[in-house]
């Protein structure tokens, strides 16, 4: 019920939105961002059925669930609807959640602040008032579905990169954000961040070799076991040092990489 539901939303939400757009750059990346949608949910439902925390959930509980993992870019389309015609840039997870109040099937905190969330710092989750203000039972389911909807995004955009680098590069790197894309110097702040062991700051991403030092410090903010099994079967941080590779100076691509898989074997350990 609330998948097919879900699933109603998201296309009438990206069949309208493309329908007012004019660009035809932002009509290539809604179209990216509906395929994407659909790669989240299915990297959620591995993660529903390989993490031990969600085994025992009752089908009506894991279909909620897959619902609120492919509505988590539900606004993303308008959010490029804006960006191009108006130049205004919105939180695309908070709008998301506006629009998922307004929907009796998930108007629940369950579904709100995990996509709401979804694109920030984890710790804007634990600052969120309304989360702050539930009992700790809720908290912890809370807390649990947004590492779902989390760590499901990042494994669909890993697998993506690995598997269609060269279609994917211009909107994963689009040389318009850039004034000088192609310059391999990494700042200091993006080097503390990824050392210490945190997600780059999108602040501190000036060029493409930072960038790809962003993307490569997700692996710090997955939060589930299987999400690490999955990188490590599909050998997925191998083969994004060889993409990110003509981005990176030598040192930076083999140090960085090896520093993942270092991490990822004591996550395993």
């Amino acid at each position: 019920m609330y998948l097919e539901k879900a699933k109603e939303l998201l296309e009438k939400e990206y069949k309208q939105r493309r329908k007012e757009n004019v660009s035809g750059f932002l009509i290539e990346v809604m179209d990216e961002k509906i395929r994407h949608s659909y790669q989240v949910l299915g990297a959620g439902k591995y993660l529903l059925k390989h993490e031990p925390y969600f085994c025992n959930l009752s089908n009506e509980e894991k279909d909620f669930l897959q619902a609120v993992v492919l509505l988590h870019d539900v606004a993303r389309f308008y959010e490029f609807l804006v960006l191009g015609q108006q130049g205004i840039k919105i939180d695309h997870g908070s709008y998301g959640a506006e629009m998922l109040e307004k929907i009796p099937e998930f108007n629940k905190m369950e579904a709100i602040l995990p996509v709401r969330h979804h694109g920030h710092l984890i710790e804007m989750l634990y600052e969120d008032k309304d989360y702050q203000n539930l009992p700790s039972d809720m908290q912890e389911k809370v807390k649990r579905i947004a590492f779902l909807v989390r760590d499901a995004d990042k494994l669909a955009n890993f697998y993506l990169l690995v598997t269609k680098f060269k279609e994917m590069s211009p909107l994963f790197f689009a040389e318009r954000v850039f004034k000088t894309p192609y310059a391999k110097t990494i700042s200091a702040e993006a080097r503390k961040d990824f050392e210490a062991k945190c997600t780059v700051k999108m602040k501190y991403v000036s060029n493409f070799a930072e960038r790809a030092l962003a993307y490569l410090s997700w692996v710090f903010d997955l939060n589930y076991i299987s999400s690490f099994v999955f990188l490590e079967k599909l050998n997925i941080i191998e083969r994004l040092g060889k993409c990110f590779s003509i981005f990176l100076t030598k040192e930076d691509d083999a140090k960085y990489t090896a520093d993942i898989k270092q991490f990822i074997a004591k996550k395993l350990s």
